[in-house]
């Protein structure tokens, strides 16, 4: 038990102090050895004053230092359960040991437990059920002068699975009472490796490398009204950036509001897709969705952000969890054509160019000369940039290779970032309105768990161009082979989904569970479970059924229910009539008062009786010496003596109605 919960705790808090490594290795111990009687004295001088500096330090924690009290209390608690584990066999500290390991369970949940917490509790349930049973049959033995009670493993196999039924119980009341929503402890947020582009910069220049693969998992986007068929062709935008000085892109500080009007967006079309996206928390608050994004409902501790520039940050403790609602269509070229004039926001800014060389210029010029409109020119520089270069991951050799003009001019193969700075620039050479923006395009879809798993690997970079009429329109210049170049392809893979569409269940359901969770689970499962639904169609005046699974409930629920009740028929048929008598002569007693000291045996049932001078004693006698001789003796009754027992406990049943106690 002390183990299971040791293991819920680094399932949320981790196994790196050493406290817990020392705590494993003394239980483990505890498993195979114990002191004897004087040892553990002996032992209890050492145990003391390392409790003392543990409480010491506790309290310096809290009124000098003034931070985290959890970790310097559970490692007291790693002490004093190892203490006890390792006491002799002849101390009776079970209660102790109950208390500590639960105290320790529980300090687990302040924390974000995983699926190892589970396991956990699972174990600690069925183990703590086993040890209470085990353990009052040793006392009760004690008690009545029985050394060696003889405990078979099949005992234990069913002691241990009366555990389903505590567990039952303690998931039913999980579902009715819903868990605090998550980051309510501010404990056990793992933070995620920090994001090139999502920060405050975004810097070209890296050399002599190559960009490896990283398929840790960032978002998880579930789509409640069915996904989208182009699931590659998601773009997830994250943070946008107006200047440029060369070498690296980032937000001026004083940036004008660059906002397109919401009407704007409506020519874009009708049609809106909605996201539920949950996030993995990074060390950027960046709040990622599909653009135009018209409408965000945070779900989670957190506050959504609207910048001057249509970015969406967030402020608050957790992971992101939020529903985004976008729209899924874009303007059309004719549309975009004709946005000639217009309103365009800090024009200065999203046209502003560091020094360039007359080659670039150059270069700018012999592509879009004849281009008559922003967006001609834009997608003419874009499936030139497809057609012409090629996407690679290797960074360029030396820090001269590096730059944008080697990339335009000699290597013409590079990454996301170089394709989406050379576009910008050039567009603005031209004095088209553009930024860079970073994001995630596409993703993998987990089919286990019915979600787009977006990954590092997704991470992108592409442009937005300002149209006047219609606001901020992507372009991605890059070449094919971006999303998922660095997808893994290793047997690992498959495997992890797994794992993680179950983690993102427990996450979702067990640790995030709110009042919203618990009436949307109430609410499904009575569409299950009704035979017809509330809200069905009518079709010639009757309602429609609720569909073959709310048949399937019903159905299987009828099973049990004949399964059960033939098993207790066939239960009670098997019973002699003999011990049917008793059994209802006993239950007499007990409605009458009887004690139920008196009801442990049939013979101190006897004793009571006649000791208390009762009339139904001598009949109880007479049923109770022929109950134990067909019950035990394997002696068969008399012919007749089964009448004379009827006989005398119904005799005995009327005096006990008669003569209340």
């Amino acid at each position: 038990m002390s183990l299971a919960s040791l293991l819920a705790f680094a399932s949320g808090a981790g196994v790196s102090p050493a406290s817990a490594i020392l705590a494993t290795a003394g239980l483990v111990i505890a498993l195979f050895w114990h002191p004897t009687p004087t040892l553990s004295r002996r032992l209890e001088q050492l145990w003391v004053p390392l409790a003392l500096v543990l409480v010491l330090r506790a309290l310096v924690h809290v009124f000098v230092i003034r931070d985290d009290i959890v970790i310097p209390v559970v490692d007291l608690l790693f002490l004093l359960l190892t203490a006890e584990c390792l006491r002799s066999l002849e101390t009776r500290n079970d209660a102790r040991i109950y208390s500590l390991s639960f105290a320790l369970l529980l300090a687990s949940t302040a924390y974000r437990p995983g699926l190892l917490f589970l396991l956990a509790f699972l174990i600690y349930v069925c183990l703590v059920i086993v040890a209470l049973i085990v353990g009052h049959l040793r006392r009760e033995g004690e008690r009545h002068g029985v050394v060696d009670i003889p405990v078979q493993s099949s005992f234990l196999l069913f002691t241990g699975s009366l555990s389903i039924v505590t567990l039952a119980v303690a998931a039913l009341v999980f579902l009715t009472f819903p868990r605090v929503t998550r980051g309510w402890a501010g404990r056990g947020e793992s933070v995620a490796t920090s994001l090139a582009g999502f920060a405050d910069e975004v810097t070209l220049g890296s050399h002599g490398s190559r960009i490896y693969g990283n398929p840790q998992i960032v978002l998880r986007v579930e789509f409640p009204d069915g996904a989208p068929s182009d699931l590659q062709s998601l773009y997830w935008r994250g943070r946008s950036y107006d200047h440029f000085d060369g070498v690296r892109w980032s937000r001026s500080p004083r940036l004008p509001p660059s906002l397109a009007p919401p009407a704007w967006y409506e020519r874009w079309g009708r049609d809106i897709l909605i996201q539920r996206i949950y996030g993995a928390p990074l060390d950027s608050r960046v709040l990622f969705a599909l653009h135009p994004l018209l409408e965000v409902e945070a779900e989670s501790q957190i506050q959504p952000i609207f910048d001057n520039t249509g970015d969406y940050l967030y402020w608050g403790s957790g992971s992101p969890s939020y529903t985004a609602v976008s729209l899924s269509e874009r303007p059309s070229p004719s549309q975009l054509r004709s946005a000639r004039g217009g309103f365009i926001p800090a024009r200065g800014y999203y046209s502003q160019l560091p020094p360039l060389s007359q080659a670039l210029r150059e270069l700018a010029d012999s592509l879009l000369a004849g281009e008559t409109t922003d967006y001609d020119r834009a997608i003419t520089l874009q499936r030139w940039f497809q057609r012409e270069f090629t996407y690679t991951l290797d960074l360029p050799r030396t820090p001269r290779e590096a730059t944008l003009e080697h990339f335009l001019l000699r290597r013409r193969a590079g990454h996301c970032e170089y394709f989406s700075t050379a576009m910008a620039v050039l567009l603005r050479t031209q004095g088209v309105p553009t930024r860079e923006v970073n994001g995630f395009l596409g993703g993998s879809w987990s089919q286990f768990g019915n979600y787009l798993a977006v990954t590092q690997n997704h991470a992108h970079a592409w442009i937005e161009v300002w149209f006047p009429e219609y606001g901020w329109v992507p372009f991605d210049p890059t070449p094919g082979g971006s999303g998922e170049a660095l997808a893994s392809t290793s047997w690992l893979w498959p495997g992890r989904f797994l794992f993680d569409a179950v983690q993102h269940r427990w996450n979702k359901w067990v640790l995030d569970y709110s009042l919203q969770n618990q009436f949307s689970l109430f609410q499904r499962a009575r569409e299950v479970l009704s035979p017809r639904t509330s809200t069905a169609a009518e079709v010639g005046g009757e309602e429609s059924p609720a569909g073959p699974v709310g048949w399937i409930v019903w159905g299987l629920g009828g099973i049990l229910a004949v399964v059960g009740a033939s098993r207790i028929w066939r239960r009670r048929a098997s019973m002699s009539p003999v011990t049917r008598i008793f059994l209802r002569l006993r239950d007499t007693c007990r409605r009458r008062g009887v004690p139920p000291s008196a009801l442990h045996s049939p013979g101190s049932l006897v004793r009571y009786l006649e000791s208390s001078k009762h009339p139904a004693a001598p009949m109880v006698r007479k049923v109770v010496e022929g109950y134990l001789q067909a019950r035990f003796s394997g002696r068969v009754l008399r012919e007749g003596q089964e009448k004379e027992l009827a006989l005398a406990s119904r005799e005995a049943l009327n005096l006990l109605r008669r003569r209340p106690r």
